[in-house]
């Protein structure tokens, strides 16, 4: 079935007139924000559509997810409280990371503005601030005249956490790399699906709560995990097969991966959309059960809890509402090596590329990000921790990383970010650098 762009003017017309003095001011603004997008409608699907939205629109009583938390989640920093802006790293992928943030927000409407560390910015005003970064980058290799350089050019606003005092948790995540195939045969017989030929969304927002289907000519929310499961409703949009359901699972948490096929070649596998749930953590959901406390929750105490109670396992994992589909490539070229590509569709750099809320942090920006790294043997024990402090872009999004005060940096693909990622849980800071006005 395929799907076809519904924006009629004329319905658009009409709940304007109607709804604004029969909604509350929050519902006003997720209506206001529902007439921006464009919405994927199977086609033949078009009067439902309407009575669909129309029903929606006069009946929902939910507020919308409130920003306040946002409101100050950058202020900025007082000249004696400045970082060093140090980078441990060198600054060798960090240029490429910041002109692939360029290139994104050059797509982003010139008109667009960002409200940030008390004020309002253009798209321009946060592009010329990438690009007057990047000049310095090439210009200065001596650290302090670098640092210099900055402090010239930019305000420093630092995140206020979720206490509003700036300390931020820091995890991270990582691109999982895993055996299977593209048709169903022993072991490999858990499926990855496609995106839904019935799941309404928008086309500009593909991250967001804002999906359904409909059923019976009104707009019902997706299926869930359990449903999902329980009933074979995707049966036919199977895209590759893994042989274990808690890699199934990592890859929905992770958002992509790679895949390595029996014939020894490279699938990339990619967050297309998911089914609107909202994230509910099992971590939690065991600490609650008294299995683990909050202090020993690790991805891998977890997956070992779900390989050691497989009784328990499709319980757990249905849980979690929320369920994701993906898109498949290969391999191969140029980008075999490049990271997977975050919300803003630019391939993310591990070490580098941050996921954050992007209501709190909108906006492409370059940042500075404190914290600690994990230290393993060569047997994979944790033996402590290195302090990391380095230039960060926020590239990415999840549907975990919720309120001002989290922070989750991207890793890589290799063996130390899957161990890495399994284990960051650490206090952080994190810094935001934005063009002072005088250098407009």
């Amino acid at each position: 079935m395929k799907s076809a762009m519904f924006f009629p003017a004329k319905l658009i017309k009409y709940l304007k007139k109607i709804c604004p003095h029969r909604l509350g001011k929050a519902t006003r603004q997720m209506f206001r924000r529902f007439l921006r997008q464009k919405w994927h409608v199977p086609a033949g699907s078009l009067a439902g559509y309407v009575i669909a939205v129309t029903a929606a629109m006069l009946l929902l009583s939910a507020p919308a997810i409130p920003a306040a938390a946002c409101d100050a989640a950058l202020k900025p920093v007082a000249p004696g409280s400045m970082p060093l802006l140090l980078d441990d790293s060198g600054l060798r992928d960090l240029q490429k990371s910041v002109e692939r943030s360029a290139a994104a927000l050059a797509l982003t409407d010139g008109e667009r503005q960002f409200a940030l560390c008390g004020r309002v910015y253009s798209a321009q005003w946060l592009q010329k601030s990438l690009a007057t970064f990047l000049r310095g980058v090439e210009s200065y290799t001596n650290e302090a005249d670098f640092q210099a350089f900055l402090f010239d050019n930019f305000e420093v606003c630092r995140a206020q956490g979720s206490d509003g005092a700036g300390q931020m948790l820091v995890t991270g995540y990582y691109e999982p790399f895993f055996a299977g195939s593209l048709t169903r045969q022993f072991p490999f017989v858990y499926p990855l699906y496609q995106v839904p030929q019935d799941l309404l969304l928008p086309a500009e927002n593909q991250e967001g709560n804002e999906a359904g289907r409909l059923e019976n000519g009104r707009m019902v929310p997706y299926w869930t995990r359990a449903e999902i499961e329980n009933g074979n409703l995707l049966q036919g949009r199977e895209i590759i097969y893994l042989a274990d359901p808690v890699e199934v699972f990592i890859l929905h948490v992770q958002g992509s991966g790679r895949i390595r096929l029996p014939d020894g070649s490279v699938q990339k596998v990619h967050f297309a959309a998911s089914n609107g749930r909202r994230y509910q953590s099992i971590g939690r959901l065991l600490v609650d059960r008294g299995v683990m406390t909050l202090e020993e929750v690790t991805m891998p105490k977890i997956i070992s809890y779900l390989h050691d109670h497989a009784d328990e396992l499709r319980e757990i994992l249905h849980h979690n509402d929320r369920y994701i589909f993906f898109s498949l490539s290969s391999a191969q070229g140029e980008t075999a090596d490049e990271g997977p590509a975050g919300n803003m569709g630019q391939p993310l750099t591990a070490g580098r590329s941050l996921a954050v809320d992007s209501v709190c942090f909108p906006g492409p920006m370059v940042g500075y990000l404190e914290t600690e790294l994990p230290v393993f043997a060569d047997d994979g024990a944790l033996t402590g921790w290195k302090s990391l402090h380095r230039f960060v872009v926020n590239q990415d999004a999840g549907a975990a990383i919720r309120g001002p005060g989290r922070v989750d940096l991207f890793l890589g693909g290799d063996d130390y970010a899957a161990r890495a990622a399994g284990v960051m849980k650490q206090p952080g800071a994190l810094y935001f650098l934005l063009l002072k006005e005088e250098k407009m």
